[in-house]
């Protein structure tokens, strides 16, 4: 049995050998033929990552006066999913076709030029995705913001409520700084919020008019909880003096608002008497003043 094997062996030997003397009398040939098959596979590639690059660099169909929802911003989200799955699907073939032709691709110059631009273009597209992508979530993130600021009205007045219930009593500073710390915590959450949204703005995504908004919210929030955080427990007599001096202050801003009206008022009605005065000089055919 083993010696029909080896003759078997044999015989396929030598049906084998022209053929193989063959192939070494045309190298040549052959490696040419292997050199433009992979340089069509490396073009073939190179053409599909530069349509994925074309894809990470386009422009996000985002208007900055555009209703956000859960939505709008999840087809964005999945139109960018859809090119990051395409980008690393073709990476993956790539990667498994290189090693297979390395040694053929290192002694050609013009496969190497191939194989520089695909990376090159590889990292456009990453980068580019990247950017893409932090821009739909400060999408998200601007309208989280504004949905949960928008939220904490109610909660801001009541808890401002029962801060002052419990300023009134020296009996009740324990709790008073117990809610003082909860309102601390809150607005920790709120700040977070408001930091992360405004990069929608610095992407100019959302309108100057949607930003100034959210910014009037979080200042109308920030305001309630320096108050929370200000108040404290002071005897009847102490609350009565600092009502009476915001009282007075206030006074002394309305006299100071009055008195600059009343001078800007002033300046107006002499401005309008000297032009009224030139206009007569030149009525009488002179345009000097009258002298003594």
């Amino acid at each position: 049995m083993r010696m029909r094997r080896m003759v078997y062996l044999l015989v396929l030997g030598l049906a084998m050998l022209p053929g193989m003397l063959h192939a070494q009398d045309a190298p040549s040939g052959l490696d040419n033929l292997t050199r433009l098959e992979i340089q069509a596979r490396l073009e073939q590639y190179l053409d599909e990552m530069d349509r994925i690059r074309d894809a990470s660099i386009a422009r996000l169909p985002v208007s900055p006066d555009v209703q956000l929802t859960a939505g709008y911003i999840r087809t964005l989200e999945t139109r960018l999913k859809n090119v990051e799955t395409n980008r690393k699907a073709l990476e993956i073939r790539w990667n498994n076709y290189m090693p297979v032709q390395q040694a053929v691709i290192a002694q050609d110059e013009a496969l190497m030029g191939c194989v520089e631009q695909f990376e090159l273009l590889k990292q456009e597209a990453t980068d580019s995705l990247e950017i893409r992508k932090q821009m739909a979530q400060s999408l998200q993130d601007f309208m989280e913001a504004q949905t949960y600021m928008e939220s904490l009205d109610t909660t801001y007045n009541a808890l401002g409520k029962k801060a002052f219930e419990l300023s009134l009593s020296s009996k009740t500073a324990q709790l008073l700084e117990r809610e003082k710390k909860k309102e601390e915590l809150l607005f920790a959450s709120v700040q977070e919020r408001f930091d992360k949204a405004r990069v929608a703005g610095d992407f100019h995504l959302v309108s100057q008019a949607r930003m100034e908004m959210l910014e009037d919210t979080f200042a109308g929030l920030k305001h309630k909880s320096d108050t929370i955080q200000a108040m404290s427990y002071k005897p009847l007599i102490q609350r009565l003096k600092d009502y009476l001096l915001s009282l007075a202050a206030v006074a002394v801003l309305l006299m100071f608002v009055a008195m600059l009206r009343t001078r800007i008022k002033a300046a107006k009605a002499a401005r309008e008497q000297m032009k009224q005065y030139k206009e007569a000089l030149k009525l009488n055919g002179t345009d000097e003043f009258p002298t003594i």
